[in-house]
């Protein structure tokens, strides 16, 4: 199979998985894109159940059979998607991490919480809950774990297991960071992912789309934007999701040049009308 082909394979099961997580393209059902979220009911019982129902029937993301595996991929690492309820505010924010300058891939992108599941590690939630406490000093004790996520194995890098939690009486203040991993840790409110300014996209060379969400400076792309993308369409109920989450992830061919032409002067020279 082609590159092409397997993306366009990419393509289809990205529009399933849209339809999954209850999204429609229906305009005269859709929801306005500035729904109120009610902390209560998104932290709730009935949200906590949909949401890991839906973040634990995540389909297999399908790999070009073109691209040769790497090494990376026998490696297993769990992240935090940590809801933060605001301790004045009450408000909900997802928490995200700018890598330090100091790391030697990805310097300054924007992640979440974790990193790669050591063999003390009892499950991706002990690593997922390590990782962030090693990282930016919130104990495991501040996070009430609604669960493990399905396994996203992904081309060219470690399979990602998500794990989902509740911060409460939060406060970005209270955060410690080692600063040789993590530049900065930031919340966004849910509120600031659902309006159509922040909901973008990134056209790959290869032809995949990714979602991309910007807020503010902070731009939050690659397998963050992924997941964060998977995240709110498992978290919210499908009367709160806005129209702007709705776009279907697409495949794009691939642009290709034309040949250059050959220089004038290569022309010049075997042009037999030049000759003398």
């Amino acid at each position: 199979m082609s590159l092409i082909q397997a993306s366009r394979r990419a393509s289809q099961l990205l529009w399933h998985l849209n339809r999954h997580m209850g999204s429609s393209s229906s305009a005269a059902t859709s929801p306005p894109d500035d729904i109120q979220l009610n902390p209560v009911e998104l932290l709730g019982p009935e949200s906590q159940r949909r949401c890991m129902e839906k973040m634990r029937s995540l389909p297999a993301f399908p790999r070009p059979k073109s691209l040769t595996p790497s090494r990376r991929e026998k490696q297993t690492s769990a992240v935090l998607i940590a809801l933060c309820q605001d301790r004045g505010t009450k408000e909900i924010s997802l928490l995200y991490t700018r890598r330090s300058r100091h790391l030697r891939s990805h310097s300054f992108q924007i992640s979440f919480p974790g990193g790669r599941r050591d063999d003390q590690d009892t499950s991706f939630v002990d690593c997922a809950l390590r990782e962030t406490e090693e990282e930016i000093g919130l104990p495991r004790h501040r996070i009430q774990v609604w669960g493990e996520a399905s396994q996203l194995n992904l081309p060219r890098t470690s399979s990602i297991v998500p794990v989902v939690g509740v911060v409460p009486d939060f406060s970005i203040s209270e955060l410690c960071l080692n600063t040789e991993e993590v530049e900065e840790a930031f919340s966004v409110p849910l509120q600031s992912l659902m309006v159509p300014k922040a909901t973008r996209h990134t056209q790959f060379r290869s032809g995949y789309s990714g979602p991309v969400f910007v807020v503010d400076h902070h731009r939050i792309w690659g397998i963050t934007g992924y997941l964060t993308h998977l995240f709110l369409h498992s978290l919210l109920p499908p009367r709160q999701l806005p129209n702007c989450l709705k776009t279907n992830i697409k495949f794009i061919r691939p642009f290709k040049l034309p040949p250059k032409p050959p220089h004038h002067r290569e022309h010049h020279g075997t042009d037999p009308s030049m000759r003398t």
